[in-house]
């Protein structure tokens, strides 16, 4: 299980600002209210990989491409013939959504591209056909920056939100995951690490804290800073399902390879809950359930609150 932040308030030392790509300033005209209703829209962005048809320099230039937003939702397409699938958890971050409900709305979303839950069949007394994928959703509250697909070849073994590798700390691991952004504590530790090592440490003349800055400054300039201004992470309500071929998993286990993901997310705006957005995320994500998207897919959307409470099962 990864593991999350908890902001507890604070400002951030003034040269540190959260970037103003025009991603981040379409968001924040989505989030300019409190909670939002069922009549007010979303800014829902969706990014889906199927990696079992592209290259990997095919898939760095799905993921990298320009933001598009849309006027519309794209043509729904549904398989002619029908998919079975079992779900399993992933990483589970803050939320207030019981898991179960949360697996209904995705297999909701789902059975609109012709997806379906083969569990709920062998419950009625029916014997799948057979089980074409095992999906992992991922959910909840996540300091995140940029909601994209991870652009690496995603295994079973190598689970989470971003590559094993780049599960380590700003300052210790030069190859992070950029998606993920820094947080403003790690924002508030580099300017006091850039301070320190600017001084020498207190000793004015130090060569080798001269070259650890410089080597610093090259590396969180390149990989953090856009226009001048630090990539600070923030909070998003994110889903996101990937999934894997059934019989890979039992042949080849951790080394079966992910088929396709899907990753949604909503900036989290004040007052506004999970359930308040999750019905609104997932609908929107439903025509790129094992597609490709080409740049980060955003819409406005209307809100959708999902009901809490006991599903019932109806024929």
């Amino acid at each position: 299980m990864e593991q999350w932040i908890r902001l507890s308030g604070g400002g951030i030392a003034a040269p540190i600002r959260l970037t103003l790509a025009p991603l981040i300033l379409l968001w924040a005209a989505g989030c300019a209210t409190t909670g939002k209703g069922p009549s007010e829209r979303l800014p829902v962005s969706v990014s889906a990989a199927n990696y079992s048809q592209l290259s990997d320099e095919e898939l760095y230039s799905a993921i990298n491409a320009p933001v598009a937003v849309l006027s519309g939702a794209p043509t729904l397409h549904q398989h002619s013939t029908p998919h079975r699938y079992l779900i399993v958890p992933g990483a589970v971050y803050p939320n207030d959504v019981p898991m179960d409900t949360v697996y209904r709305e995705v297999e909701s979303a789902l059975e609109k591209r012709g997806y379906f839950n083969a569990a709920h069949e062998k419950k009625e007394g029916r014997v799948p056909a057979r089980i074409d994928y095992i999906l992992r959703i991922h959910y909840g509250t996540r300091l995140w920056l940029n909601p994209t697909v991870r652009g690496d070849r995603i295994t079973w073994g190598n689970d989470g939100l971003v590559a094993s590798r780049y599960n380590m700390g700003l300052i210790s691991d030069f190859s992070r995951d950029q998606r993920v952004g820094i947080t403003p504590e790690e924002a508030l530790e580099t300017t006091r690490l850039f301070d320190a090592l600017r001084a020498g440490d207190g000793t004015k003349g130090d060569s080798a804290a001269a070259n650890a800055y410089q080597m610093m400054n090259e590396h969180v300039t390149t990989e953090f800073f856009v226009d001048n201004e630090l990539r600070v992470a923030r909070n998003f309500y994110l889903v996101v399902v990937e999934a894997f071929r059934f019989d890979d998993v039992v042949a080849i286990d951790k080394k079966a390879h992910c088929v396709w993901a899907v990753f949604v997310a909503v900036p989290v705006d004040e007052g506004q809950k999970f359930s308040d957005v999750l019905r609104a995320m997932l609908q929107t994500a439903t025509p790129y359930f094992g597609e490709t998207t080409h740049g980060l897919q955003i819409q406005q959307v209307l809100a959708g609150k999902v009901i809490l409470g006991k599903p019932e099962a109806v024929p």
